[in-house]
């Protein structure tokens, strides 16, 4: 269980969120006029800074994450849900709203480099569901099943999100998440996860391989389809996200700090596509996506790791998040890919699950060979006695103070 204190704020603002019934028709924006004015100290600052725009630092960044399951983070509103099919109605704001104060509340006893942030609820599959696929929940996670069971019988209308129910439900959660907040903590978009995921939740696995070799043109348009949609659900959402004089911390799955607002895209799909499948089909509509945003990243799991060169290649891409997996990991392609995406001078994130001794292996074996310029550590835990634990031992190592 995690432990709960009072602490002080690291924001200050006054919020107007209008309803999200004006959003219908909407055209593409600035955000918010409404400004948050953040209190980061001037080395709070050049650090953050410092890692986005891959200059010298004397260590990397740390980011601690408090937990991975949906149980776990958000108990409330796990419960609330129903066994089986969900719908947007389904799932109470409230109770949402409840769960984020008590990981606020918890976070606040994580000293680590990046402020705590806040987006519409992770867990549910806000992409596959406006794409019209079904979603269900058990006790400890949520999921899409496949909707286009013949793609000749499919729709092809793009969604329209002033008039979707679960778009609808996404930008209601993410206005009352910025009205919840009261400023005390920045709000970001949502995991939205990318083209291939989204593909295949649209026609089950087994279909979305087999169709770039059956049906090539198809799934060029369905992919050009997939990241239009992507864009615009993550337009609508930073429409709703103030503005700040002092940067913007991206949340979802990951923390960043950026001068201007963050998304982050990733393809856990990939690792079904062969890599001339990916460079054909996937890649050139993840370069279209982020080349919307000024600032981005990329989550990649280390099952996948000969995309670095690719993915690292995209100057539109900002920082690479390579993961460590925790179940059978590629140690040594995952080091590889460490080294490449610092080597062609990308910001990199690195995940990893703490576990005990093999962490502090990991840890070693990170912080002697990578460089600390452009590099952040991203470690999950599981209470804030592991948070302690790690803590100590990189105060031990002289890497935090």
């Amino acid at each position: 269980m995690l432990e709960f204190s009072k602490s002080t704020s690291l924001y200050d603002v006054g919020v107007d969120v209008s309803g999200t019934d004006e959003l219908a028709g909407r055209e593409s924006k600035p955000m918010s006029d409404v400004s948050i004015h953040t209190f980061f100290d001037a080395s709070e600052l050049e650090r953050l800074s410092a890692f986005i725009d891959v200059r010298p630092a004397g260590r990397p960044l740390f980011a601690g994450f408090l937990g991975m399951f949906m149980p776990d983070l958000f108990p409330s509103l796990s419960k609330a849900l129903p066994r089986g099919h969900v719908a947007p109605d389904d799932i109470p704001i409230a109770l949402f709203l409840e769960d984020t104060e008590r990981l606020y509340e918890a976070y606040q006893q994580v000293d680590d480099d990046v402020p705590f942030a806040a987006a519409p609820f992770i867990y549910v599959p806000w992409m596959e569901a406006i794409l019209g696929c079904p979603i269900y929940a058990s006790e400890s996670s949520m999921w899409a099943e496949p909707t286009v069971h013949n793609w000749d019988a499919w729709h092809w209308e793009r969604p329209d999100l002033g008039s979707t129910p679960w778009a609808r439900k996404l930008l209601e959660m993410t206005a009352a998440l910025v009205e919840h907040s009261a400023g005390r903590y920045p709000v970001g978009q949502t995991l939205m996860r990318g083209v291939s995921d989204l593909l295949s939740a649209l026609r089950g696995a087994a279909n979305f391989t087999l169709d770039f070799l059956d049906h090539p043109e198809i799934m060029h348009r369905a992919a050009d389809l997939c990241a239009d949609v992507f864009v615009e659900v993550a337009q609508a959402q930073l429409e709703l996200i103030p503005s700040s004089e002092s940067g913007y911390i991206s949340s979802g799955a990951h923390r960043a700090w950026a001068p201007e607002p963050m998304i982050w895209l990733q393809e856990d799909a990939l690792s079904l596509l062969s890599p001339r499948l990916f460079r054909e089909f996937i890649l050139p509509q993840d370069r279209r996506i982020l080349s919307q945003f000024a600032y981005t990243g990329f989550h990649l799991h280390g099952t996948a790791t000969w995309a670095v060169d690719d993915l690292a290649a995209l100057r539109e891409l900002t920082v690479l998040n390579l993961c460590f997996e925790s179940t059978r990991p590629d140690v040594e392609g995952t080091f590889e890919g460490f080294s490449r995406t610092q080597e062609r001078g990308k910001a990199l994130a690195a995940w990893k699950e703490f576990d005990g001794d093999p962490f502090w292996l990991w840890l070693d074996r990170l912080l002697e060979y990578l460089s600390p310029r452009g590099l952040m550590l991203e470690i999950t835990v599981h209470s804030l006695e592991e948070w302690r634990v790690v803590r100590d031992g990189l105060k031990e190592r002289g890497v935090m103070h």
